[in-house]
């Protein structure tokens, strides 16, 4: 987690060095999908829908769009995962916790006084972290897209609803949760999720 920690706080120095306002969104949303097929035995693991929360960082770019730095935090569980460890062993649902850290942007759909809809998008990194002693965090590349929308409410505030769908990249055959031994090795390419969340987006 430090790792990532670190990366959140340089690309937001790296944007805070242009001469623009910027707008914070503290986020609250639900976050469901997210499924693992394990090459062994074919079997598939899936992640349990829950609550997420996380922020919003933007600063204006050109006309109407924005660069955003976009954190999400999830706290769940992996279903049904066939643990061999020194401390468990067994079939367990292991407790894990999923974040996204994503550099991207807006581009608006439509701008009227009242409303404004926008696609967004990022890249970055997914950070999977299982809470099981024996078991090691994974950090792999991501991407985001999305559509949402914003009603202003004042000059400096104004409510964000949107969705995004996430996309975290495997190799086939890749070993997940490794630390002298491996829990899963998953079969495929794209660990797939879809979030929900609104926010207000406080400017200054």
């Amino acid at each position: 987690m430090k790792i990532f920690i670190k990366l959140m706080i340089i690309g937001m120095l790296l944007l805070g060095t242009r001469s623009y306002s910027t707008e914070i969104t503290p986020l609250l949303g639900f976050r469901a999908g997210g499924e693992l097929v394990d090459k062994n035995t074919n079997k598939k693991h899936t992640v349990n829908e829950s609550e997420s929360y996380g922020f919003i960082v933007s600063f204006p770019y050109e006309y109407k769009k924005t660069i955003e730095i976009y954190y999400s935090h999830q706290s769940s569980k992996l279903t049904s995962v066939n643990v061999d460890l020194p401390s468990t062993t067994g079939i367990e649902d292991i407790p894990l916790t999923i974040d996204y850290l994503h550099i991207g942007g807006t581009a608006p759909i439509a701008d009227y006084d009242k409303l404004k809809t926008f696609i967004s998008g990022g890249l970055g990194f997914t950070y999977l972290s299982p809470d099981l002693s024996g078991l090691q965090s994974d950090l792999r590349a991501s991407f985001s897209i999305g559509l949402g929308l914003k009603w202003p409410i004042t000059q400096n505030l104004a409510l964000r609803l949107e969705s995004r769908a996430l996309a975290t990249l495997f190799n086939s055959n890749s070993a997940l949760f490794c630390n002298g031994g491996c829990s899963l090795t998953v079969n495929g390419s794209l660990f797939i999720q879809a979030e929900v969340f609104a926010g207000l987006a406080f400017s200054f």
